[in-house]
């Protein structure tokens, strides 16, 4: 099954975010693992670095680019993201991102913000709940 990790489920993992870390950092796991084939959109790497500034890199190089499939949305679902009537365009992008990497879910801690996604939404825990 392929998934779609949000960048906030890396977020959280890098910055050992609690509550979160623990469900988070399983997901990463499993894809460390290739238990679970999983990517990040192109832009949670570029929001990490504006976000987190050098620091990050050693994270992207170490974790993310070993462990994650890299997609991005492109031009077509770029355009077709500001259509797709959901509230923040990160979010849009994230959504079509997954749509571009055929996607079967996207993991993220903001279920409500894809209600409008083509690509359902779960979070870490009930993701691992449901078929972990």
């Amino acid at each position: 099954m392929k998934v779609l990790v949000d960048a906030n489920v890396i977020f959280d993992v890098y910055e050992r975010r609690q509550p979160h870390y623990s469900a988070s950092q399983q997901i990463c796991r499993l894809a460390q693992r290739r238990t679970l084939a999983a990517a990040i959109a192109g832009h949670t790497i570029a929001n990490g670095f504006y976000i987190y500034r050098k620091p990050f890199a050693a994270f992207v190089q170490e974790r993310l680019l070993e462990d994650f499939e890299i997609c991005c949305a492109d031009a077509h679902h770029t355009r077709s993201c500001l259509n797709l009537g959901i509230g923040d365009f990160e979010d849009a992008l994230q959504t079509g991102a997954a749509m571009a990497w055929k996607a079967a879910f996207i993991i993220t801690r903001n279920e409500r913000d894809f209600k409008r996604s083509a690509i359902p939404a779960l979070s870490p825990s009930a993701f691992l709940k449901r078929f972990h």
